[in-house]
């Protein structure tokens, strides 16, 4: 038994319907293998993966009005959602799954009375997968699995992530428009190898001046040369030959792109995935972050959260507000300078709890630092005069009966 089946258990969906439906996109796992690509993967899943999940109700407004600190959904996507893995892996491998395959599949397994309680979180590893129709009713996920074992789960089981999502009804279109630019890239090491590998085993020719040679003759006489070369190699450098002999070196350049030819293929690979070489060498300033994170994290972020809400929630508890949300703070990648300020000009409307503040800078937090402080220097317009006196705002005048004057000029 493999350790797929000994997770998910021996879940089981009968009546599949054999004819249509809804197939992925072929998939290439050799864009992995590729250094480049591997470390712009690597950079999305691990900012992605440091996102919080919250479990939060919001009120009829779309406001967040509770979180549910304590929610079975928080605790599996934050701390352990199964055995082998922390809440950190399981959203680094559900990216890397989406970036890699443009799909990424997450089956929520079901206990508890009545079978309505999460207690485990799986991501699906698979060569292929469908959406067929079952006869009872509803559809079922059919796939593949890494062992090539063939296996189905319920639909409102698996959370569905997609990208590129054009052409294929129900997962993302693949990467093949990168697939030029890595054989390019893999064309080019190759030559470069072989050329390094020749320049490094042929360093000349030997031409023997003596007539009618045979070829004894002339392997014996490029030995003897060869030894006198290497020998020269640690003793000074100098070759001695005979008169006879005509040696005449080669030198091999090994061919490859130039240097603006190279940066052009990388950049290509870097433009697919929207990061740049400063993101991807940590050498980014605050706004390269903040616009990197709102284009490429933040999206991943909004579609985590709807794919979990929908495969987490009953259409009942989704109308009563029930949410799932990944949070997480861009300030962790602002300066000291930044946040000195921020916290500065915000202390007096009491915008953050001094734990927010310490953690904020790194610190640990402290007791009773969960509660704001706001400066008494600010009052609504209505109550300055009480705030200065001490006494109610007298009433304003009320307005003149337009009868009563018309009685008066009367």
């Amino acid at each position: 038994m493999g350790l797929f089946q000994k997770l998910f258990g021996f879940v089981k969906i009968r009546y599949v319907y054999a004819g249509s439906s809804a197939k992925s996109a072929p998939f290439n796992k050799e864009i992995y293998e590729q250094e480049t690509v591997r470390s712009v993967i690597d950079c999305i899943a691990s900012h992605t993966a440091k996102a919080e999940a919250m479990h939060v109700v919001l009120d009829k407004e779309g406001r967040i009005k509770e979180i549910k600190r304590n929610s079975p959904y928080s605790k599996l996507l934050n701390l352990q959602p199964n055995g082998l893995m922390t809440g950190y892996d399981l959203k680094y491998k559900l990216i890397s799954h989406l970036e890699n395959n443009t799909i990424s599949m997450c089956y929520i397994k079901w206990g508890g009375k009545d079978n309505m309680q999460p207690v485990m979180m799986i991501p699906v590893a698979m060569n292929s997968f469908e959406i067929c129709p079952i006869d009872t009713g509803g559809y079922a996920v059919k796939f593949v699995d890494d062992e090539g074992t063939e296996r189905a789960l319920p639909i409102e089981d698996v959370v569905l992530l997609r990208k590129f999502f054009n052409r294929y009804d129900v997962a993302g279109d693949g990467n093949d428009a990168i697939t030029d630019t890595l054989t390019m890239i893999k064309a080019t090491n190759a030559s470069l190898l072989d050329a390094v590998t020749v320049s490094n085993k042929i360093r000349g020719i030997i031409k023997q001046k003596k007539a009618m040679l045979d070829g004894d003759d002339v392997k014996l006489s490029q030995q003897s040369f060869a030894e006198r070369y290497s020998a020269a190699a640690v003793n000074g450098g100098v070759v001695g030959i005979d008169s006879m002999e005509e040696y005449t070196p080669l030198s091999v350049t090994p061919w490859s792109a130039n240097a603006m030819q190279m940066k052009e293929i990388r950049d290509s690979i870097l433009r697919y995935w929207r990061t740049s070489d400063d993101i991807l060498m940590s050498d980014y300033t605050e706004d390269q972050f903040r616009a990197w994170f709102e284009s490429v994290i933040e999206p991943r972020l909004i579609q985590m959260g709807q794919a979990f809400t929908n495969a987490c929630f009953t259409q009942g508890e989704k109308d009563a507000g029930n949410r799932i949300i990944f949070n997480t703070s861009i300030l962790m990648n602002t300066s000291m300078q930044t946040k000195t300020n921020l916290v500065t000009i915000s202390k007096e409307i009491g915008l953050f709890t001094k734990n927010q503040i310490l953690e904020m800078f790194g610190y640990a937090p402290v007791e009773g630092g969960d509660v704001a402080q706001v400066s008494l220097n600010y009052v609504k317009e209505t109550d300055q005069s009480k705030y200065q006196t001490g006494n109610e705002p007298a009433d304003k005048p009320e307005a003149e009966d337009p009868a009563a004057q018309e009685d008066d000029n009367g």
